[in-house]
């Protein structure tokens, strides 16, 4: 597995493959290679039998591949160009995706974002995409708990929750807590590994003597569930963490701040499943939450029980096996499921030049 994480660029792509890792643990040996991981990260993954390789140079990592490991790549700079250098050294490859922005050449691309279609990718004739989520990339403590009971959605907001992720960037931790209404709330902050603005933090905290404020640093997953499940109303990113809660089943306000979170954005507002605070200005929040306060939850958690069913894992599992196991031959009837690749494969190219009739199917 290959990606990196640190207070510039989050620590999205390192637990998201922390997550991976635990799905397929039964069946591989796993290795993670980064330039970039906090020490919490590396102990985490170290703690759980994999290995970690800081990496001083790309080529560092090029080089250790023989041809026989199925490679994970989570990051924006692994372009069409790296993709084709890991596949000419006879590996298997699975990327995980965010943009649909490139031409990919792996064998599995991996986007969890709701509403995300193969229509919107361009690929391999071999390329196949795990999209929706079907294939959430959440932690074993959240796939568990997708058994939702909807029992919060008549109780008064007491206890809030808030997570901008393993560095907030844009520190919305503290902006958040100053636009919180004059209220006796409970609030519990929980930061991140990489978080850079605790000085700025604690002014605002010392300013908010009206809240009952908690702040919780570097939660394992189990910890981070405990306290969802404590929890009245959330307020996160679309992000990963927005996946959490909605495994949970919490209502929860949500917006966007970062490029790659628009997708989940998108996809999760389609399906009513969070109070939308859009981009995270002072309005719109105020707007979100005063929403959130008077409806506490209602049809919001009813959407929410449709959308992770908790089996990413045996469907991660499958898939990557078949990567394994793929030079095979093995031989089936064809079904109607097939007939769309059947059309791109009568259609190829080297298939049409050596047909008597050479010009393209329509």
């Amino acid at each position: 597995i290959r990606a990196d994480g640190g207070s510039a660029l989050g620590l999205g792509h390192l637990v998201r493959c922390i997550s991976l890792a635990h799905m397929l643990i039964n069946d591989f040996s796993i290795n993670f290679f980064a330039f970039e991981i906090p020490e919490a990260l590396k102990g985490e993954i170290n703690q759980n039998g994999w290995l970690v390789t800081v990496l001083e140079k790309e080529s560092d990592f090029l080089n250790k591949l023989t041809g026989n490991e199925i490679v994970v790549l989570d990051g924006y700079q692994f372009d069409s160009d790296y993709q084709k250098q890991i596949k000419s050294k006879g590996c298997k490859l699975v990327c995980i995706d965010d943009f649909q922005d490139q031409h990919f050449y792996a064998d599995l691309v991996i986007n969890h974002a709701p509403g995300v279609t193969k229509d919107d990718y361009e690929g391999e004739l071999y390329t196949k995409y795990l999209l929706g989520p079907d294939y959430a990339l959440l932690r074993p403590e959240f796939l568990e708990s997708t058994s939702y009971e909807i029992k919060k959605n008549l109780k008064d907001i007491e206890n809030i929750f808030v997570c901008f992720g393993g560095s907030d960037s844009k520190n919305l931790t503290a902006k958040v807590l100053s636009w919180l209404p004059l209220e006796n709330y409970t609030v519990t902050l929980v930061l991140g590994s990489a978080y850079p603005h605790r000085d700025e933090l604690d002014k605002v905290i010392e300013e908010r003597a009206d809240l009952d404020i908690v702040v919780k640093n570097s939660l394992s997953a189990k910890e981070m569930r405990n306290e969802l499940e404590q929890g009245d109303l959330a307020i996160v990113p679309a992000s990963g963490v927005l996946f959490e809660v909605i495994s949970t089943g919490l209502p929860v306000i949500s917006g966007y701040y970062t490029e790659n979170q628009q997708n989940v954005y998108s996809g999760f507002k389609a399906n009513n499943v969070f109070y939308d605070a859009k981009s995270f200005n002072e309005q719109d929040f105020l707007k979100a939450f005063s929403i959130a306060i008077k409806k506490k939850g209602d049809e919001i958690l009813e959407n929410q029980q449709n959308c992770v069913d908790g089996l990413s894992a045996k469907r991660f599992r499958s898939k990557f096996l078949g990567l394994l196991y793929s030079n095979i031959l093995q031989i089936r009837e064809a079904v109607i499921d097939d007939m769309e690749q059947y059309f791109k494969w009568a259609n190829d190219e080297s298939v049409r030049a050596n047909a008597f009739n050479t010009e393209d199917i329509p």
